[in-house]
């Protein structure tokens, strides 16, 4: 493992990795795994919004049924298809 001095710029530390053939290796493992790290937080993230996103309109559309809303009134107002709502509908 290689450890810099905080003070060290970048550019510097990339000139004595640059040097060693193991240390460039081990210094691009080093950042495709940081880099593959922030991809998965990234995509872990987008699917946690997108489950809380489908919650609230299940929800939205729950309350606007027991509001006595029609499917169709339902639908324009969602964007969901009158199947789904009529689906929803059944479950309550």
């Amino acid at each position: 493992m290689i450890l810099f001095d905080n003070n060290q710029s970048a550019y510097e530390q990339l000139q004595v990795i640059s040097q060693d053939k193991q240390k460039r290796l081990e210094y691009e493992a080093r950042e495709k795994a940081i880099r593959d790290h922030n991809q998965m937080m990234f995509e872990a993230e987008e699917r946690g919004t997108e489950k809380c996103r489908k919650e609230e309109k299940y929800n939205t559309v729950k309350n606007l049924i027991e509001l006595g809303l029609s499917s169709d009134i339902i639908s324009k107002g969602t964007g969901l298809s009158v199947e789904e709502i009529e689906k929803i509908r059944k479950e309550n």
